[in-house]
C-alpha cells in the first residue's frame, strides 16, 4: 500500500479513523464510505477487509481485479488460495469478513476500492477472540489508523507481554514484540485496510469501539 490519506470528513476525523500519514485513501460520511488500496505488480500485498460490503465475497470485493489475481487466506495452520480465472470466476469464492487479513497478488499494478459500512454503528463495539500461541492473519475491523499502543486500535490492552505482531513491507516481514511494561520493540502503525499477523501470548479478546462525537 503506498498512497496517502485524504481527509474529506470532519466526522471521520472525530472518530479517529484517519491519519495524514496513512497509506490508504479513506473517504467517509458518518460510518459509510470507501477505502482505496494499491498493489504493486507481481508482489504480494497484505490487506484486510476494512468495511462490510454486505456479501464480502471475492467476486464482490474484487470485481475489477484482472484475471489471474491470487488471494490467500490463513486458516491457522496453512494458506488457502483462490485465483480469478476466465470470465472473472474465482476457483473458490472466499468470504472475507471485516477485519480478516489476506494476501493478494496480481500481475499488474492495481487499485482496489472497498465500499461499504463500518462493521459497528456509532457507539457500538466489535469483539474478536484469538487463541494464545497461534498466528492469526487479521486487520482492524474498524478502519482506524493507529499505532499498537493507541486507544483507537485498542490492541495493546487486549494482549499480554510476549505477543508478536508482524507486518509485511512487500518483500519481507517486520516484527514487533510486546515486552516488559507493555512496551513494544517497535510501535508499528496499522493503517485502514492493512493486514498483519498477530500471535498473542495467551488467549486474547480484542474489543474496538466506534465513537463519533
Amino acid at each position: 500500500m503506498r498512497t496517502k490519506t485524504l481527509l474529506l470528513s470532519a466526522v471521520a476525523l472525530a472518530a479517529g479513523l484517519l491519519s495524514s500519514q496513512a497509506q490508504s485513501n479513506v473517504y467517509s460520511a458518518n460510518i459509510v464510505g470507501y477505502v482505496t488500496l494499491t498493489n504493486a505488480a507481481n508482489q504480494f500485498a497484505l490487506w484486510a477487509n476494512p468495511l462490510d460490503s454486505g456479501s464480502n465475497t471475492l467476486s464482490s470485493l474484487f470485481a475489477s481485479a484482472p484475471n489471474g489475481t491470487l488471494v490467500e487466506i490463513w486458516n491457522g495452520a496453512g494458506f488457502q488460495s483462490s485465483t480469478k480465472g476466465f470470465g472473472g470466476v474465482w476457483t473458490t469464492n472466499l468470504t472475507l469478513s471485516p477485519g480478516q487479513g489476506f494476501f493478494l497478488k496480481s500481475a499488474a499494478n492495481g487499485t482496489n476500492t472497498f465500499v461499504g459500512s463500518i462493521v459497528v454503528p456509532n457507539g457500538g463495539s466489535v469483539t474478536n477472540n484469538y487463541t494464545g500461541g497461534l498466528f492469526a492473519l487479521v486487520g482492524s475491523p474498524v478502519p482506524f489508523s493507529d499505532n499498537l499502543t493507541g486507544t483507537n486500535l485498542n490492541l495493546n490492552a487486549a494482549v499480554g507481554n510476549g505477543t508478536v505482531v508482524e507486518v509485511w513491507n512487500g518483500t519481507s516481514f517486520q516484527s514487533s514484540t510486546k515486552g516488559f511494561g507493555g512496551v513494544w520493540t517497535t510501535n508499528l502503525v496499522i493503517q485502514p485496510g492493512q493486514g498483519f499477523f498477530l500471535k498473542p501470548n495467551a488467549a486474547a479478546t480484542w474489543v474496538q469501539t466506534l465513537s463519533v462525537q
